[in-house]
Parts: C-alpha cells; sequence; structure tokens
C-alpha cells in the first residue's frame, strides 16, 4: 500500500511542476512564435519586392525592344504606333501600362494615356533619354506615376519610346491581395518616406513622415522604427504600438531598380500572432490536469482491487500458450519474409538489367513505381507524382502507334533541355480486359539523335559546297574582266564624279572577290599538311593573332588547358583558322567587353577544346541554322565562317558544337576523335 500512494504522491509532484513550468514557459514561447512570424513577414515582403523588380525589368526590356524597333520604322500617325505598341508589348496588360513616343523637340507623337498629365514630365523625359547610354533605360518617378525611358542605340534617333505606370496600379496588383492573419496586411513607401500605398489608410497616401502632424497618427503613435529603416539604422523588421495601444509586428524590404528605391512593408498584430499559442497553452494546462485526474482515480480503482488476487495458475498458463502461438506465428512470418526478400530480389535484378527507365501509372495518370535508373534520369523521386507535372515543358517532336503500344520521341523531360527520349507506353489490363494503368519504357536516345543532325548537317553542306563551287566558277571569269577594266578606266579617268563612282564599284567588285574566295575555300577545302603538333600551342598562337585587335580591348582571355596532352597529327593552319574563326565570333558577341575561357582537356579518348562567352548568346530558334552556309546575324557577316570551320573539324575526324542560351552566353565545343597520337 505505502508502495502505490508513493507513486501518487510522486504523480502530483511532477504534474504540478509541468503546469508551473507551462505558466513560465508560455511567454517565451509566445516571443519565439512572434520572432518566426515575423521572418515569415520578412519572405513575404522580399517576394513581393522581388515580384514588382522582375516586372518592372521585364517592362524596362520591352520599351528597350520598342525603342529599337522605332529606330528602324518609318511609322506615320498614332495609328501605326498603337499597332506597333500592341505586337510590341506584349504583357504590358498585367499592370494597365500606357506607351507613348516623344520627339526629341518634346512633341508627343503618341501616348495611351492623359496627355495633359504628360506634358509636364515631357521635359524630364527629353532629358534622360539625352542622357542615358545606347540600348539603356532609365526610369523617372512622379508623386504618382514611374516612366521608363528608352534611349536608342542611334544618336540620330528623332523619336523617344517611355512606358508609363501608374504607383497606385502597382501597389493594387502586388499589395492589396497581401493578407497575414485576419487584421495583417501590407503597405509601401519610398526611400524620401512618402507613403505610396496604404490599404486602412488610403487618406494618407502621399503624405511624407519626415513632415507629419496629428492627422497622420491614426494607425502610428511614432514612425522612429520607418525613419531607422530608411535611414539604414535598423534591421529589417521591428514592432510598434497603435493608436489603439495594440502591439503590432512589422518586417521591411527594399525594391531597388534604377534609380527607383521603395520600401515594402508587412505588418500583423502581435495578440492575433500569439492566439493560437495562449489557446494551446490552455488546452495543455487542462489536458495535464486531466491526465492527473484521471491517473489518480485509476491509482485509486487498481489500490481497491488490486486486493483480489488473480489465481497464479491460470495466469501461468495462458502466458504459456500465448508464448507457443507467439513463437509459431514468428517463425511463419520469418519464412515468409525470406520468400518474398528473394522473389524482390529477382524482380530488382531484372528490372536494373533492363538499362532503360520502367514507370508505373495508374488511370488517374499518378505514378506508383519507378525502378533505380528512373530515379537517375530524372535526378529524384518522382513517385506520386502526375504524368503532367513530370512533363510540364515537354515537347513531342514525333509519335505513332502499333499494336496498342505508342512511341514517342520527347525532349524537355524533367527540364532537361539537351536531352531526347523515346518513351513506349503500354496499358496494363486485368483479366475482364479493362485497363488499370499503364507501364512506360523510357530511353535516352540523346546520342542517336545528335548523330542523326550531324548527318543531316553534312549531307547539307555537302549539297551546298557542290552548288558554291559551281557559282564560284561561273561568276568568277565575268568578275575577272570587269576588275581588270575597272581598274584600267579608274587610271586613266580624270572627272573627279566618275573616278568617285569608280572607287565605289571597285571597293564593291573587291568584296564580290573576297566572298567568291570564301565560297571556293568552302566548296573545295584543301588538303593541307598534317603533321605532329600541340593543341595548346595552336590555341596559343591563334590568341596572339587577335591579342591586338580593338575587339579584344574590353575581354578578359581565362586559359584553362591541361598541359598533359599528348602530340596529335592534324593540320595546324587550318585547326588554328577554325580557333581564330570562334574567338572573334566570341569577341563580336562581347561588344561592351566580357570574359572569354579557353579550355582544352582529354576527356573518354577524346580531345576536347571549349571556347565560352559572357555575350548575348543565340536565340533558340537559330541555334539550328549556325552552321548552315550565308546563314549570319551581323550586318556585314557572309554566313560562311562557321560553315567552313564545321567542314574543316569534319574532314578531321571531329565535331563541332554549340551550347547558348540568350544572354547567358555561348559555348563551342570541338571534339577530334579518336584521339590520334603522333
Amino acid at each position: 500500500m505505502r508502495g502505490y500512494f508513493l507513486i501518487i504522491g510522486t504523480l502530483v509532484v511532477v504534474v504540478s511542476g509541468l503546469i508551473t513550468l507551462n505558466i513560465f514557459f508560455q511567454q517565451s514561447l509566445q516571443m519565439d512564435m512572434a520572432e518566426q512570424f515575423n521572418n515569415q513577414q520578412l519572405l513575404l515582403s522580399q517576394s513581393i519586392a522581388d515580384t514588382i523588380r522582375a516586372h518592372i525589368q521585364f517592362m524596362r526590356e520591352e520599351a528597350v525592344s520598342l525603342s529599337h524597333i522605332l529606330t528602324r520604322l518609318d511609322l506615320g500617325d498614332s495609328g501605326d504606333y498603337r499597332w506597333l505598341a500592341e505586337r510590341v508589348l506584349t504583357h504590358r496588360d498585367s499592370l494597365k501600362a500606357n506607351v507613348g513616343v516623344v520627339s526629341h523637340r518634346g512633341e508627343i507623337l503618341f501616348y495611351e494615356g492623359d496627355k495633359d498629365v504628360l506634358r509636364t514630365v515631357v521635359p524630364d523625359l527629353v532629358h534622360a533619354a539625352k542622357e542615358t547610354g545606347g540600348g539603356r533605360t532609365r526610369i523617372l518617378e512622379t508623386p504618382s506615376t514611374i516612366y521608363i525611358v528608352a534611349s536608342s542605340m542611334q544618336k540620330a534617333s528623332r523619336e523617344i519610346a517611355f512606358i508609363s505606370m501608374e504607383i497606385q496600379t502597382i501597389a493594387n496588383t502586388f499589395l492589396s491581395t497581401i493578407k497575414t492573419g485576419s487584421r495583417g496586411y501590407s503597405w509601401m513607401m519610398d526611400k524620401n518616406g512618402n507613403l505610396l500605398y496604404h490599404p486602412t489608410q488610403p487618406g494618407m497616401v502621399g503624405r511624407n513622415l519626415y513632415k507629419t502632424d496629428p492627422t497622420c497618427f491614426k494607425c502610428h503613435i511614432s514612425f522612429d522604427l520607418e525613419k531607422r529603416i530608411i535611414e539604414g539604422k535598423a534591421n529589417n523588421f521591428g514592432r510598434y504600438i497603435a493608436p489603439s495601444g495594440e502591439d503590432k509586428i512589422i518586417a521591411f524590404s527594399t525594391m531597388g531598380i534604377g534609380d527607383l528605391s521603395w520600401i515594402i512593408a508587412v505588418s500583423a498584430p502581435f495578440s492575433e500572432v500569439t492566439h493560437a499559442t495562449r489557446q494551446s497553452m490552455k488546452l495543455y494546462s487542462l489536458l495535464i490536469l486531466s491526465i492527473f485526474l484521471t491517473t489518480s482515480l485509476v491509482s485509486t480503482l487498481l489500490i481497491v482491487f488490486n486486493r483480489k488476487r488473480i489465481k497464479a495458475e491460470e495466469v501461468a498458463h495462458r502466458k504459456q500458450e500465448l508464448e507457443k502461438y507467439a513463437l509459431a506465428l514468428e517463425n511463419k512470418v520469418a519464412e515468409r519474409t525470406i520468400e518474398l526478400a528473394e522473389e524482390k530480389e529477382k524482380l530488382d535484378t531484372i528490372v536494373s538489367a533492363i538499362g532503360s527507365g520502367i514507370v508505373l501509372v495508374d488511370r488517374s495518370g499518378i505514378i506508383q513505381w519507378t525502378n533505380q535508373v528512373m530515379k537517375e534520369m530524372a535526378g529524384m523521386d518522382i513517385t506520386g507524382k502526375y504524368c503532367e507535372e513530370v512533363c510540364a515543358d515537354c515537347t513531342i517532336s514525333g509519335a505513332f502507334v502499333e499494336n496498342n503500344i505508342e512511341t514517342a520521341l520527347i525532349s524537355n523531360l524533367f527540364g532537361k533541355k539537351d536531352k531526347y527520349y523515346q518513351v513506349t507506353t503500354a496499358p496494363i489490363r486485368g483479366t475482364d480486359g479493362t485497363s488499370h494503368g499503364y507501364i512506360r519504357l523510357v530511353q535516352d536516345v540523346t546520342e542517336m539523335k545528335k548523330m542523326e543532325e550531324q548527318i543531316i548537317n553534312s549531307e547539307k553542306l555537302a549539297s551546298i559546297g557542290r552548288l558554291a563551287a559551281g557559282i564560284a566558277h561561273e561568276i568568277g571569269n565575268p568578275m575577272t574582266s570587269i576588275f581588270s577594266f575597272v581598274q584600267i578606266l579608274r587610271e586613266m579617268e580624270d572627272d573627279e564624279f566618275k573616278k568617285e563612282s569608280l572607287e565605289t564599284i571597285y571597293f564593291h567588285i573587291n568584296r564580290i572577290s573576297k566572298i567568291l574566295k570564301q565560297l571556293s575555300g568552302f566548296s573545295k577545302m584543301p588538303v593541307g599538311e598534317e603533321k605532329s603538333c600541340r593543341i595548346n600551342e595552336i590555341i596559343e598562337a591563334s590568341l596572339n593573332l587577335i591579342q591586338y585587335d580593338k575587339k579584344a580591348k574590353d575581354v578578359v582571355i581565362i586559359k584553362e588547358l591541361d598541359s598533359s596532352l599528348p602530340e596529335i597529327t592534324v593540320d595546324g593552319n587550318q585547326l588554328s583558322q577554325v580557333f581564330v574563326n570562334l574567338i572573334l565570333n566570341a569577341m563580336d558577341a562581347m561588344q561592351e567587353g566580357g570574359t572569354l575561357t579557353v579550355r582544352s582537356m582529354a576527356k573518354d579518348g577524346d580531345l576536347v577544346i571549349q571556347f565560352e562567352d559572357t555575350g548575348t548568346g543565340i536565340p533558340a530558334e537559330d541555334l539550328s541554322k549556325i552552321f548552315d552556309p550565308f546563314f549570319t546575324t551581323k550586318e556585314k557577316g557572309t554566313g560562311l565562317g562557321l560553315a567552313v570551320s564545321y567542314n574543316i573539324i569534319k574532314k578531321m575526324n571531329g565535331t563541332l558544337s554549340v551550347e547558348s542560351e540568350p544572354g547567358g552566353g555561348t559555348t563551342f565545343t570541338i571534339v577530334l576523335k579518336p584521339l590520334r597520337s603522333a
């Protein structure tokens, strides 16, 4: 009996201690919850700021595009400008942006908004466009509107394009829907302390917190925290007291782009944040008290009813029977577990030996199971996901169905843009013939696809080469005669106008002659002289050839050359021609400077040379055409440089490939295979 009373006394002491600790820890937990909630508000404000920055940056890019097109077109009236704006600025409706064009003299040529308001800022727009560098933008901010002014690449351009967006519209789009709890909201001010947006105090918009009066303290009793945030003397979050006496927590983030700097704030009442904590603490206290009362009652009942002893023989007999049954059950479970493990091992061995990804999909499109190869292909476990989720951005290049089995060629699977997969889908049918799902076999056919494209490109180059040879031969002979007579006339003519005209003819005939030489070189590549060379020496010599070119002035060249590469037998002059062409192309893509990284390495028995630049990149629609003869994006290019380079590398039993993204630079890779040791 004493033991039971000792247990009950111990429980009383423990439960009393828990209730006491609960009271002391409640305040600490509320503070921790408030801090965590404030961190979430900070992330929310940062997300809003990043979203606004991204939209404004997108509008800057569209303004630049509009400015570039205006320099190339001669538009007559406002209808032409409206037609151009609707086709170039495809996303401006998201922020109700207005497009406008003014002349360099301040005349309004076209504007979708209020022209009376615009006339007050036209001088600032013209001044900003003149001070801004070619192809760039500048943002002007007024109390109610921001203007994105785009400067043309051509100094002689007479038209200035701009996009205007109302600050209130931006705030309504990104801030009005932000709610933290039931009474939390978001508001915005600029770097000078002007309130730009407030959902509960719209009448205060436009007021400055440094110039306050009694009407400014409807939701704050002090702006000290906001002033410290603007002046950079405080953290990005804090607390303040409302005039009602309610304690609030607040988080700030800055949205800066160009000359624009806004501060995004998210606030919520402290009592609302800690409400759930207080409720849970009350529930926890009641639960502890209930457990204490229940335990006391049960203990008392056990003391009362334990006086009646249970017969020891019955307890021992039942225990013995249960132990025998449990032992038999454990043995049977162990046998079945071993059998299942063996069958699973056999199945895993068969599935892994296939070498392709296998996916089981139910009728609703949810992936139920994948093998290890499939997980390695996807780079993650895709079990439990929808097929549409895994293949959200997939592109189907071709598909056919045979015997109720569908085969498709898919690219951009798992977000891998440079990979091609062959996906074979077969239905899984039950005994009644109904489909219970699908099994899909996924094979990586990227190398096969690349080999197919190389064969097609080689056949195309061969056909164009034969055509180029005929053109060069047929045009070359007449051009020789014309060239000779023009030279004679230049020497004989004394009239200045005629002499100037003959100089122009001579210049263009000389240019045609150079193109014919390139055509001839493309159609009939010289055999050249193969000899033992070191690739790194050819790279160094090629870089030395262009080191004094004016294009290389603002380009930083980084060399990552493997000094352990063996000598190979190739035509060094032709290979240097390819290197120089790729280097000059890279510098053309970095007009305002950048970094060119040249690498050489041995990989899988092949020799690999890479030229990686940080230039403007190549659009995806042009990647498949850059090795085609006469395809060029340069104003004075002939479109034969890369075609000739491709032909030279092909004759060396190698490959020339390219990887690029617009704005992300370009990488040309040369692979000489097999590696021919000298």
